[in-house]
């Protein structure tokens, strides 16, 4: 006597679509944050006065390290260190 198989699992023509189905809604799942900076507020970070004013002093400060005019002010420095060590 043989068995013929009707309705098996194996000739299920539905499984195929399965695996699609849940990758697509992995996918969707894990779905990244974008961030988009415009050319305008690009232009403002570049220019901001901070940014100016420190590469002046940065400046500033090479020239007088070159030149050997530059002094550190010890006491300015051990107050500094002081004050940083009673914060932590």
């Amino acid at each position: 006597m043989r068995i013929n198989h009707f309705n098996s699992i194996q000739n299920n023509p539905y499984t195929k679509q399965v695996p699609h189905m849940k990758d697509n809604h992995v996918k969707a799942a894990y779905k990244k944050d974008d961030i988009q900076i415009s050319d305008e507020a690009k232009k403002l970070l570049s220019s901001s006065k901070f940014e100016q004013d420190r590469m002046n002093k940065v400046n500033e400060i090479k020239q007088q390290v070159d030149s050997g005019t530059y002094q550190i002010n010890v006491f300015k420095t051990a107050a500094s260190i002081i004050h940083y060590y009673k914060q932590v």
